[in-house]
């Protein structure tokens, strides 16, 4: 009877272990299917700028770190082709860092070397490139110069095969979170790179990464992993299959259909069918109206200052949808850190949305103009007034409501031009416009990636906008030492820079998704990536 009870709880055990093995075998052999709304142009890591190639590119290459999530929703940097790193500071705020380099090989079998990150991050920044990504490394010494054509005087080198050398021009407290792990400074292999449109064709993209092109037929991509990669054992889906479709209502009918297990970039319809206490992904986009100060308008304060002060940012959200267009409570979005940890918007606003105050705004406003000397009388005597946007629907209607509201309260008539994105850019470039509507963003998670642009000689200060006073707040914050005090200085710098109002706030955008109740591990990192690979199945 013993003997028999013996038998039966071996068999127990045997059957245990042989469902926890084919539990196990169902994981490693997992297949999760992404749906997005929009065609990739490259999957080349220094031009990516949408989204999703942005996703598509940090599953495929590996950085210096790598994101994975801290379990509450937010995201932690480590090593990734970096084994380990060391910073070393000056008395006068510079830092270099130095990374040592893990044993790795490129998808072709030849291997990764520091070089190969050498020549990725002078190429990001050459002119010659046309990446619009190249100012993310503003922060590394002779930045200016590489810009400027001298790509050589990039402050990267490599030592040898893995020692990665790295000079800041000052303190970067977001260098190691924002900068090595994102998708534009990923490495890249030069023989890979001389070959014509090397990053859409499965048979020249050479990868680094955790995982590796199998196959790429029309709108479909599929991923494997990689047979080598260092952190294999970490990772979830066996396969990750893309699918690239023209737009976000096509992409949501997939995941309607369960053909995709996830999907970026909900459609209307969908979010309306969102419980009311859902919301949307914060975003690193403002939308924003420019205020060109060498035009003759509005290069007089006090008009700048008015037009902003009329503008109703509640009305905005309404008008759009208060739950994925919330109203801005500043130029730098939700979901920027702040130095000293939590977000950067926990300082507080830095404009007045309360209703309460707006009509007073308002008569704050005609009294500038009317200290401006912009009478009923000079105001009628003014030529056209002209505000580009890019038209694409959204902003055709916040366009026609600030025409409306500059001439409700202050007696302003604007002339509307919807154009494309291509010819507000050029206009911007060459400083020919006097208002300009438009969205502006962040490449990383703080809040210089936002004000920066604003310093004197940058070259996105479209607004023309000079002020010693912010340029040395933002000196002031780059080598300060105190985390208080850096959000602090960073904190006054926004606040000047609209005061001045040459840049005007409107509302902030969002970034939606579903994810099918059958998986979980999807986490983010805020700036408009998301991360599968450490996807698996739900419980049940």
């Amino acid at each position: 009877m013993k003997k028999l009870k013996r038998y039966a709880a071996l068999l127990l055990a045997l059957t245990l272990v042989a469902g926890l093995l084919a539990g196990c075998r169902r994981e490693d052999s997992l297949s999760f299917r992404v749906g997005f709304g929009r065609v990739p142009a490259t999957l080349d890591p220094a031009l990516a700028s949408a989204d999703e190639e942005k996703i598509v590119v940090s599953h495929l290459f590996e950085n210096l770190m790598k994101l994975q999530s801290d379990g509450s929703g937010g995201t932690t940097a480590v090593n990734g082709m970096a084994r380990s790193y060391q910073c070393d500071a000056t008395a006068e705020g510079q830092e270099t860092y130095t990374f040592k380099l893990r044993s790795a090989t490129w998808s072709d079998g030849t291997k990764v070397t520091a070089q190969d990150f050498v020549y990725a991050w002078k190429r990001l920044v050459d002119p010659e490139t046309g990446s619009k990504n190249a100012k993310l490394l503003d922060m590394v010494a002779g930045y200016t110069a590489a810009r400027a054509g001298d790509a050589e005087a990039l402050q990267v080198s490599a030592p040898d095969e893995e020692t990665f050398v790295v000079a800041l021009s000052g303190r970067c407290p977001y260098f190691i979170d924002s900068v090595c792990t994102a998708a534009a400074t990923m490495p890249v292999q030069s023989a890979a790179v001389a070959q014509e449109n090397w990053s859409m064709s499965a048979s020249t993209l050479v990868t680094n990464g955790p995982y590796t092109v199998s196959s790429w037929e029309g709108d479909t991509l599929t991923l494997t992993q990689s047979a080598d990669y260092h952190d294999k054992r970490r990772l979830g889906p066996e396969n990750l299959t893309f699918r690239f479709t023209a737009d976000a209502k096509t992409a949501n009918s997939l995941y309607d259909r369960g053909e995709v297990d996830f999907v970026l970039g909900l459609t209307e319809e969908a979010v309306a069918k969102k419980i009311d206490s859902w919301t949307p992904d914060s975003y690193p986009e403002t939308s924003v109206v420019l205020l060109n100060q060498l035009s003759s308008l509005t290069s007089n304060e006090n008009v700048r200052r008015a037009m902003g002060l009329v503008i109703d940012r509640n009305a905005i959200a309404e008008l759009l949808g208060a739950r994925t267009h919330p109203a801005a409570e500043g130029l730098v979005t939700w979901g920027i850190r702040s130095t000293a940890g939590g977000q950067f918007r926990d300082l507080g606003p830095a404009v007045d949305n309360d209703s309460e105050n707006y009509e007073k705004n308002c008569q704050t406003a005609r009294e500038l103009m009317q200290a401006a000397g912009y009478t009923a009388g000079a105001l009628a005597k003014l030529g056209t007034v002209t505000m580009l946007y890019e038209s694409d629907g959204i902003t055709d209607s916040l366009a026609a409501l600030l025409q409306k509201t500059w001439k409700e309260k202050l007696g302003l008539d604007v002339t509307l031009q919807g154009v494309t994105t291509a010819q507000i850019d050029q206009a911007l470039a060459r400083g020919e416009y006097t208002i300009a509507a438009l969205r502006v963003s962040s490449d990383r998670s703080d809040a210089t990636g936002f004000l920066n642009s604003w310093r004197k000689g940058n070259e996105d200060n479209y607004a023309n906008f000079y002020s010693s006073a912010y340029d040395m707040l933002l000196r002031v914050a780059a080598v300060s030492v105190s985390q208080e005090a850096r959000d602090a200085y960073l904190e006054d710098a926004e606040r000047l820079l609209l005061e001045q109002g040459n840049v005007i706030p409107l509302y902030y955008s969002t970034i939606s998704w579903s994810l099918s109740e059958h998986y979980t591990g999807v986490f983010a990192d805020g700036l408009g990536r998301y991360f599968f690979y450490a996807v698996h199945k739900a419980s049940k």
